[in-house]
């Protein structure tokens, strides 16, 4: 018992009443209670007490439940502090409403949020508590070693003496209440992250059926969320927490208890917890669909099978928007059918394995053209094009969309790759190579013509048209200069060439490709496909891009555009100021430097840390800053998508 609970009853007029070893008894006559959120807890229903008017709280992290069922019918005070400010240093009035915090300072009490130099942070942002203020005590007796470490001079005032170094970590909220976020000492490091347990507990605590709850790492390898009351549903628990917190501090062991074990002070004893008698292990699998998902997971993101269960998340195992495609590939050869999107949302394996129920088709409807575009595309363009047997389809959006862009200039979206040849290397068994690459797939025999209603693509059956180029050139930029300015245009038989150049002693095999022909998945394809076909192998069959074209051409362009027009109905945009170029406008050759202290490992770390892929990650601080730039809360940006996440099987693998 300190002094201020003593004299605060003794100096108002009340009668001071002791606990005995019959608690509950004493509650039957008392006006007010004051408590640790814990013995709050084990009272129950607090209609059990038609006396009890008044509960202050302290020496424990508030849970919301308990916020919310006591604040009705009681005033119900929240405090905080550390026993060297003099036991409480804030207190609030809690709402129902309002969510958990410790209010503002006492009179003659100071607290400011600061960073490791001591500098004032934002309102907003997570700092350390330092408490200052006629109740800061001078310091510790004969340890003077611990004083000079934990009580600094106050640079804010100097109406009292130091400034207390709690080591909680806070933030002031727009309001000016003060909100405990943990403590420095309670943080613990796992696969590389640095845990706040404190806000892991109190994340938990925000759900509205928890009463007490804590976190702790079990064998230096395992995040563990205890809860109480035990018959709150685990599946449905982690959900909630992982709104609230990023991914790595969810925890992946759940453990419900009926009541936490206490210490003397009535605060959850966490060295019980630590020693209690639990076989701490993942959550087994289920279903079918768990057992498959898991072993999917397994294989794709190469990872022990027994590190997986029903509540891990896809992030937390190395998942990232690349190996989401090649796991949604993988679940639909076991016959697990999801799509990329559902996975990167649902990511707990349990809530994965659940929607992998409805059946994606094997193939949409082919598409059929008019006999006016078959005949117009005949008569105009078969002989310009030497063709003979050939396919026509549609264009999609994406590929018009740079066509129409290389009609304007004949150099946009078209990539170079120089290959320095060896000196005895053949390079007349390259273009072979290549030209069976060619043969087998048919998006390199692709070429596009333009008609009275639209962009199409013309694949041709055989490659009599395709020649190899062998050019002389002063330096290899000179000629990729030159490829770039000739470019491709609508006319052309082919939209890939490959052409031999010799630079004084050196050779060079420089591949030019239109990016209406390749996504950065094609390219990976096609260089083994080529290193294959060098080595005298055969080539594997893959998916044909006219999957891709039959799924986009079945979809309802009207509910489509009625849909966006809906959704972004009443957005005004703002438009940074433009220099007038266009992304088309790119220059050949001229390097761009951006200065960074980001490197792409951070970048992997924060969105793994945020339970999001690195490409979402980026999406959201290229948001920012144009929120920065136009001063909008509601920015709109365009995004080019490979359709490799589309429900058409085997897209992972289509060239």
């Amino acid at each position: 018992m300190s002094q201020w609970e003593i004299w605060g009853a003794l100096s108002n007029g009340a009668t001071l009443v002791l606990r005995g070893e019959n608690a509950f008894e004493a509650l039957s006559t008392v006006d007010a209670l004051i408590c640790v959120p814990t013995g709050l807890g084990l009272l129950g229903d607090p209609s059990q007490y038609p006396k009890l008017k008044f509960v202050t709280l302290a020496g424990e992290p508030l849970p919301t439940s308990l916020k919310d069922l006591w604040a009705p019918v009681v005033q119900l005070t929240n405090c905080c502090g550390p026993s060297e400010t003099t036991i409480i240093s804030h207190s609030s009035l809690q709402q129902v409403d309002v969510n958990v915090n410790v209010g503002r300072p006492i009179p003659n009490m100071n607290c400011y949020v600061l960073d490791d130099k001591f500098r004032p942070v934002p309102i907003g942002v997570v700092g350390e508590l330092f408490v200052g203020g006629i109740g800061v005590s001078p310091g510790y007796v004969n340890l003077p070693d611990e004083t000079a470490s934990k009580f600094i001079s106050d640079p804010f005032s100097t109406a009292y003496g130091p400034m207390y170094r709690s080591g909680d970590f806070g933030r002031i909220l727009p309001s000016g209440d003060f909100e405990i976020r943990g403590r420095r000492d309670n943080q613990v490091k796992l696969r590389g992250y640095r845990i706040e347990l404190d806000e892991v507990a109190g994340a938990i605590m925000q759900h509205p059926q928890v009463i007490t709850a804590s976190a702790l790492v079990k064998d230096k390898t395992k995040l563990v969320g205890y809860f109480s009351p035990a018959n709150i549903n685990k599946e449905e628990l982690q959900e909630f927490v992982s709104a609230r917190l990023p991914i790595y501090m969810v925890p992946s062991v759940w453990v419900g208890l009926e009541v936490m074990p206490q210490n003397s002070n009535g605060k959850i004893d966490k060295k019980a917890l630590d020693a209690l008698d639990l076989e701490i292990d993942f959550d087994p699998l289920v279903t079918k669909s768990e057992k498959r998902m898991a072993s999917v997971w397994a294989h794709v993101m190469d990872v022990d099978i027994s590190e997986i269960g029903r509540c891990t998340s896809f992030f937390a195992v190395g998942g990232d928007s690349m190996t989401a495609i090649k796991v949604v590939a993988a679940c639909n050869a076991v016959g697990l059918t999801i799509t990329t999107a559902q996975l990167l949302k649902f990511h707990v394996l349990w809530r994965a394995a659940s929607i992998v129920s409805v059946p994606t088709p094997d193939a949409w409807p082919s598409i059929t053209l008019s006999e006016e575009v078959l005949g117009f595309i005949r008569d105009e363009w078969a002989v310009r094009l030497n063709l003979e047997n050939f396919v026509v389809y549609p264009a999609t959006p994406l590929q018009a969309g740079m066509i129409y862009a290389t009609m304007k200039r004949k150099h946009a979206y078209i990539m170079q790759v120089p290959l320095l040849l060896d000196p005895g290397f053949d390079s007349k068994s390259l273009f072979e190579a290549f030209r069976a690459v060619v043969e087998q797939h048919e998006i390199l025999r692709t070429t596009f013509v333009t008609t009275a209603t639209g962009i199409y693509q013309i694949i041709r059956n055989d490659t009599v048209d395709f020649f190899f180029h062998n050019t002389n050139e002063s330096t290899i930029e000179a000629f990729l200069d030159l490829d770039r300015a000739r470019g491709f245009e609508i006319g052309d038989k082919y939209f890939v060439r490959l052409t031999l150049v010799n630079v004084e002693t050196d050779r060079y095999a420089v591949l030019s490709i239109h990016h209406a022909l390749y996504d950065g998945w094609t390219l990976s394809m096609l260089t083994n496909d080529l290193v294959g076909s060098l080595q005298g192998k055969s080539l594997m069959a893959r998916p044909s891009f006219r999957g891709v074209v039959d799924y986009i051409d079945a979809q309802n362009k009207a509910t489509t555009e009625d849909f966006w027009r809906s959704y972004l109905s009443g957005y005004v945009s703002h438009p940074i100021a433009s220099t007038g170029l266009t992304t088309e406008d790119s220059r050949p050759h001229e390097p761009l430097e951006m200065c960074t202290q980001v490197s792409l490992a951070e970048i992997k770390a924060a969105a793994q840390r945020f339970g999001v892929t690195p490409a979402e990650f980026n999406k959201v601080a290229w948001a920012v800053t144009l929120q920065k730039y136009t001063r909008q809360s509601d920015v709109v940006f365009g995004q080019v998508m490979a359709n490799r996440d589309i429900p058409v099987k085997d897209a992972d693998g289509y060239v």
